[in-house]
């Protein structure tokens, strides 16, 4: 954990070409459980004078142990970067598309669902492609549920990409902070699931909206220039770069031995 903390220490005094790393992540897959409920109704008007739309879900299925290992150290890690007054809002981003962003940044809400203390909202920013709403997504592992309805168990709030943003192809910065401020003080963790930064225009201008952000690194595959070049874009765009998820990365030897090295 001390070495985590370090990480994320070193973040705030290193230049553009140094990421640090936080929890490695082995993104496994959750549960194959149906996202399921009503459709998300369109929500934002270009006067930003509608209410946000949030949905509420609850939790079907916990994340298997050794994410939630994974999951705790990444909360304990933020924890440490972050200011506790007000709601802690992260945004989780990657270099490219297919690193998995949602997947990771789904199990992180699910992993802090699990503290019945957290109120925490589960934020969609993905214009192009949006998490919440997909059949056979990195959701899996929860179930919608209508508004009024007495939902037992673990819960999360979702708030899905507006209508306006998924037919323009682009949130704007200035409706994310809006709907943001619409709903921020009932929430304790607002955890954003963004586009990938090289190939989004609005990705690092959202970015600049959290208090930080998290890049999501798949192993083996994301190269060096391409993620300095994402850091200096979100950084240029005003966004603090807390550290970085290495996601799928691939052991060669056996995992029980690894731990032990």
């Amino acid at each position: 954990m001390t070495r985590i903390f370090d990480a994320l220490k070193k973040a705030e005094a290193s230049g553009p070409a140094a990421v640090p790393a936080i929890p490695k992540s082995q993104s496994a897959p959750l549960p194959p459980s149906a996202l399921r409920g009503p459709s998300a109704p369109g929500s934002f008007r270009a006067a930003r004078a509608e209410r946000a739309t949030v949905l509420r879900a609850i939790v079907a299925a916990a994340l298997p142990e050794e994410i939630q290992r994974e999951m705790s150290s990444l909360r304990v890690s933020l924890e440490s970067a972050l200011d506790e007054r007000g709601p802690r809002v992260v945004a989780f981003f990657s270099t490219q598309g297919g690193e998995g962003t949602s997947t990771v940044a789904a199990q992180f809400v699910i992993g802090l669902a699990s503290d019945p203390r957290a109120r925490v909202l589960f934020m969609d920013v993905q214009a192009h492609r949006p998490a919440i709403g997909a059949a056979a997504g990195p959701l899996a592992g929860l179930f919608l549920v209508p508004d009024g309805t007495d939902a037992r168990g673990r819960t999360l709030d979702l708030m899905p990409v507006p209508d306006v943003a998924r037919a323009a192809g682009l949130f704007a910065a200035a409706d994310a902070r809006a709907l943001l401020d619409q709903v921020g003080d009932a929430y304790d963790w607002i955890v954003m699931d963004g586009p990938p930064v090289l190939f989004a225009s609005d990705a690092a201008a959202l970015g600049a909206v959290a208090d930080g952000v998290v890049l999501v690194v798949e192993a083996g595959r994301t190269k060096k220039p391409v993620l300095t070049r994402a850091v200096d874009l979100l950084r240029k765009a005003g966004a603090r770069v807390l550290g970085s998820v290495l996601n799928r990365r691939r052991l060669e030897i056996p995992e029980f031995i690894y731990r032990r090295i």
